[in-house]
């Protein structure tokens, strides 16, 4: 009787104690997850959007100064 009766207490505390808590906790798992993914791609979405401008910008900047340096040089034979 005695090990029933534990038996049936450790069934209801795992059922109504440790279930619950499990359940919370990989919920708040999963949110803690979903915000630092969240956060990581939005700095990754950053530094691509900031990567696509500088070379949008950069680049052609770069090709006109380096024709306008080529068509400013003084003619070389070689």
């Amino acid at each position: 009787m005695r090990k029933m009766l534990k038996l049936v207490f450790y069934s209801a505390l795992i059922l109504f104690v440790g279930l619950p808590l499990a359940f919370v906790l990989f919920v708040a798992g999963m949110s803690i997850f979903g915000v630092v993914v969240g956060v990581g791609f939005g700095i990754l979405g950053l530094i691509i959007t900031a990567l696509k401008f500088a070379l949008m910008v950069v680049l052609p900047i770069a090709l006109v100064v380096w024709v306008a340096k080529r068509l400013m040089a003084p003619n070389h034979t070689y």
